[in-house]
């Protein structure tokens, strides 16, 4: 059952301790906007459930984000470029259909009025912190291409240059931006983003992404064998769109507002990786009869640049489709079994 935006804020607004487990259920249905920002930031781990020494970890991570190198490798150009192909293709495709207007300081959670406040006083006190400005809310027009692109290369600098064996690649800008446009700081930016990239890679070093793709293309021809046999008919090259799906996490493919929801879900679960699987997987279930009347271009096209489809329906797609595999290895002696 949805929660609303009260519900949410008095949960955030505990004295001692915010309820992690009540935060997750609440935002299984969806985090209002206003607000998603801060939800994402417990749910990802970057703020403590416990808030007795809330102001000094805040400040903490306000100081180490200040005190990175944010100067932009070789790929300053590229990246640029790429935020603005993502700005204008994603974002203000978004602004236009939702507009709405920023929090009013009274309507903001005790634990927002502190990092608001400690960041303002931080930025105008502390030298070498003018990079962690307070952005307005995220559907705010303020939030323009030049503070979008500087955000994001911030951002991604302070990352790679403190991640060597990170290349900078051309998904990474569609990684950061739902981040850099849903938070206020870019404290809170780069220690969510840190975050989703270790949630990643500690995966991936478990399941590499050929595994995944074995996996995936498992269960979408046990699921979806009319429609697997119509991809091979029409010579589509499924395991480059799937590892398209696996590795963005939809953050290229998705319209940014579905975008955000179902990263709302996969923050909110114990295993998010797992997951996504079943949820690409609904996705095709979804809009397989579409897809059947598509040749083999229309289908690429399709499948790189998503139609809004209703999250909530993908989701109770998805956990079923989990399910009815997990019950066909169970019953079948594991016939679909795949080594993942």
């Amino acid at each position: 059952m949805s929660a609303n935006i009260d519900e949410f804020t008095d949960t955030l607004n505990a004295e001692q301790y915010v309820d992690l487990q009540k935060l997750r259920s609440y935002s299984r249905y969806g985090i209002p906007p206003a607000i998603r920002g801060e939800v994402w930031l417990y749910l990802l781990g970057v703020l403590s459930p416990d808030r007795t020494n809330e102001i000094t970890s805040v400040r903490s991570k306000y100081a180490s984000y200040a005190n990175m190198d944010k100067l932009p490798p070789t790929h300053a150009h590229r990246l640029r470029l790429e935020c603005t192909r993502y700005y204008n293709r994603r974002l203000v495709p978004y602004a236009r259909r939702r507009r709405q207007p920023g929090l009013a300081p009274n309507s903001m959670t005790t634990s927002a009025m502190i990092r608001l406040s400690l960041t303002t006083s931080m930025a105008s006190t502390s030298p070498g912190t003018s990079s962690i400005a307070v952005k307005l809310n995220n559907e705010d027009e303020a939030m323009d291409i030049m503070a979008f692109t500087t955000s994001v290369e911030n951002v991604l600098s302070a990352y790679l240059n403190r991640n060597l064996a990170t290349e900078y690649h051309h998904g990474l800008v569609p990684l950061v931006a739902p981040l850099v446009w849903t938070l206020k700081t870019e404290a809170g930016m780069y220690f969510s983003f840190e975050r989703l990239m270790t949630i990643r890679e500690d995966y991936t070093s478990k399941h590499p992404l050929p595994a995944r793709l074995t996996f995936f293309m498992t269960i979408f021809r046990q699921f979806l064998p009319d429609l697997f046999s119509y991809f091979e008919e029409e010579a589509v090259d499924t395991r480059e769109l799937a590892a398209a799906w696996l590795e963005s996490l939809f953050s290229r493919e998705m319209p940014i507002g579905m975008l955000m929801r179902v990263w709302d879900v996969y923050f909110s679960i114990q295993d998010p990786m797992e997951f996504h699987p079943f949820v690409c997987l609904a996705i095709l279930t979804t809009c397989k009869d579409a897809l059947e009347e598509l040749d083999q271009s229309e289908v690429r096209s399709m499948l790189l640049s998503l139609p809004v489809m209703d999250v909530d329906r993908l989701v109770v797609e998805a956990h079923n489709l989990r399910l009815s595999y997990q019950h066909s290895q169970t019953r079948g002696g594991g016939q679909w079994a795949v080594d993942y």
